[in-house]
């Protein structure tokens, strides 16, 4: 841990299936071997040995998956640090080649070039001798790494999620919650997902009419549920679990 940072190497100890979880902060894990797979906003994300994946802060569902297991070494950041580098590397890096159409997708593939992968092998090493590097140290290594990934011209969505961030204080509230309604967070935990005070997020939470359920956050518009029960293929009970309900008579009553 360092400050507000924290880099981990580990072997996932998740035994069920599919658990649901949620984190504030940013996270770049690289796998080393083993495999896991992300769900989140409809889509999802493979993880095998060699891959790299960035999630924003989120909630999501991770599978895993029999005698396979995961282990990975991960990066976990907050917007600060992200803003920071970008500001202090802004001139060596290709602005102008931006991904803006899938920069706001709060879960992504990056590519590890050979710099990248370097870098995470040796950290390893760091975690095996056991000894305690100095904070300053351990901050430049983090910074290298965020560099070279915003540098890999693969990572243009990355690179845009970072503009984004150095651009504006906050990612938008609306976002924050149309990507994660379907989750069971609590009113505080959203607070913290979308790094606003309890208070600021009452009220944006009305300004942009998303309402309060037992099961969670929903937007005020509900067409979106309708669409999912006339083409899903899904079971009432799956839709339900997509959508944060914890059994499907609590769905059925409220819809």
């Amino acid at each position: 841990m360092v400050k507000d940072m924290l880099f981990a190497h580990y072997i996932c100890p998740q035994k069920d299936k599919q658990v649901k979880l949620w984190s504030h902060y940013n996270t770049i894990a690289y796998t080393l071997r083993g495999k896991k797979t992300y769900h989140h906003g409809g889509k999802s994300f493979t993880t095998t040995e060699g891959s790299c994946i960035f999630a924003q802060p989120m909630a999501y569902t991770e599978e895993m998956y029999e005698f396979a297991g995961w282990e990975t070494i991960s990066f976990s950041f907050k917007d600060d640090f992200l803003r920071s580098v970008l500001n202090d590397y802004r001139e060596y890096l290709s602005l102008n080649v931006l991904d803006y159409a899938t920069g706001n997708r709060m879960l992504s593939l990056l590519n590890a070039n050979e710099t990248s992968i370097a870098f995470f092998r040796t950290m390893i090493q760091y975690f095996e001798d056991y000894h305690k590097l100095p904070e300053k140290l351990l901050e430049m290594k983090f910074r290298e790494l965020l560099y070279n990934l915003l540098a890999d011209p693969v990572n243009k969505e990355f690179l845009a999620y970072a503009y984004g961030v150095s651009d504006q204080y906050h990612v938008p509230i609306w976002q924050i919650m149309e990507s994660n309604y379907m989750y069971n967070l609590t009113i505080p935990e959203f607070a913290k997902l979308a790094d606003r005070s309890l208070s600021s997020l009452k009220e944006n939470l009305v300004y942009f009419n998303m309402v309060r359920l037992p099961s969670g956050l929903l937007p005020g518009d509900w067409s979106w549920l309708k669409d999912k029960l006339n083409f899903s293929h899904k079971t009432i009970r799956e839709i339900a679990f997509d959508c944060g309900f914890e059994n499907a008579s609590h769905f059925s009553r409220v819809f």
